[in-house]
């Protein structure tokens, strides 16, 4: 699944702003990945570098839509001017990376399990990918954090299941179980409607509660499995192929922290709970805030990830 994960043999990089102390640039570079949407090549990257000598590096992941990345992007220069180094990379179907004649954000929950792959696997081939060219250019610190919003956190588990290059990850406002978020997430009705009118009917995916009893079946078979690649040959429902749930027993359980909005009404709590159990219960803070509602408060979200940075040592 991710045989393609390569470092860019060409790539740009281009200020586009500087200020005082920072200097404010984009990095693109043709997608290694093989099946690209027409409108998803090439790649994106936001970089806000300290002028400074910088004490940490940042990763941060956007949620669905296009919405919540003017805030992520005003984060990561409140954290570049605070000497670390924040790398904001636009995901494959959204913001500026839209596939033709599709919806920003769209394209990564669909009744059509083959498009929806291919946007995940994409987007992991990409992070992946863009992770090895920073390690190369020693542009990734030793003292490092990943930080995912929605579906930047989903993202965030599969990286580190696949990655051990993060010393900590912060998973905000994300949660577990596709089957549930299908079938029960407001923001996904559009996929309901799918369903509804028999798309998805090859899957098993149309009568819902036949649905929950094959994929609650397929989670109990996740302890069968253990690698990645294992789970990933395997037979069980290609829609928990893409789960954060079957990649989390692969992660280090001390390097995650998860923020969870109380108010959050995107994601049914049982798919946060479950996500949270799945990844062996790491520390969890619970956020007063709605989904969205926390975003014109970035900066709180800012501190805590300089909070984690500097419990990792000092500063070279």
């Amino acid at each position: 699944m991710f045989e393609h994960v390569k470092v860019p043999s060409d790539y740009s990089l281009g200020y586009v702003h500087r200020t005082k102390n920072v200097r404010i640039s984009i990095l693109k570079f043709k997608s290694t990945y093989p099946d690209a949407e027409k409108g998803t090549d090439p790649v994106e990257v936001y970089i806000f570098s300290p002028k400074r000598r910088k004490v940490g590096s940042v990763m941060i992941l956007q949620g669905l839509g296009s919405r919540n990345v003017l805030y992520l992007l005003r984060m990561a220069y409140y954290l570049s001017k605070r000497k670390i180094e924040a790398v904001v990379p636009v995901l494959p179907g959204n913001f500026t990376r839209v596939a033709h004649g599709s919806v920003s954000g769209k394209d990564y929950f669909s009744s059509d399990l083959g498009k929806m792959t291919r946007f995940w696997e994409h987007a992991l081939t990409d992070l992946l990918s863009l992770l090895e060219l920073l390690k190369v250019k020693k542009m990734w610190h030793e003292r490092n954090c990943l930080f995912g919003y929605c579906l930047g956190g989903m993202i965030a588990v599969l990286l580190n299941a696949l990655s051990s290059d993060f010393k900590k990850t912060i998973i905000m406002m994300a949660g577990g179980d596709f089957a549930t978020l299908f079938w029960r997430s407001p923001t996904l009705s559009f996929v309901r409607r799918e369903l509804r009118s028999g798309k998805g009917e090859e899957h098993g995916m149309t009568n819902e509660e036949n649905f929950y009893d094959v994929y609650r079946s397929d989670l109990e078979r996740l302890k069968e499995f253990s690698s990645v690649q294992e789970m990933l040959s395997s037979n069980i429902h290609p829609l928990l192929k893409l789960d954060p749930l079957a990649y989390a027993k692969f992660v280090d359980t001390s390097r995650i922290v998860m923020l969870e909005a109380m108010f959050d009404k995107a994601l049914p709590k049982s798919t946060r709970d479950i996500l949270w159990e799945h990844l062996g219960k790491p520390k969890r803070i619970k956020v007063p805030s709605s989904h969205v509602s926390w975003l014109p408060f970035q900066v709180l979200a800012a501190r805590y990830i300089m909070k984690l940075l500097k419990e990792q040592g000092a500063e070279d």
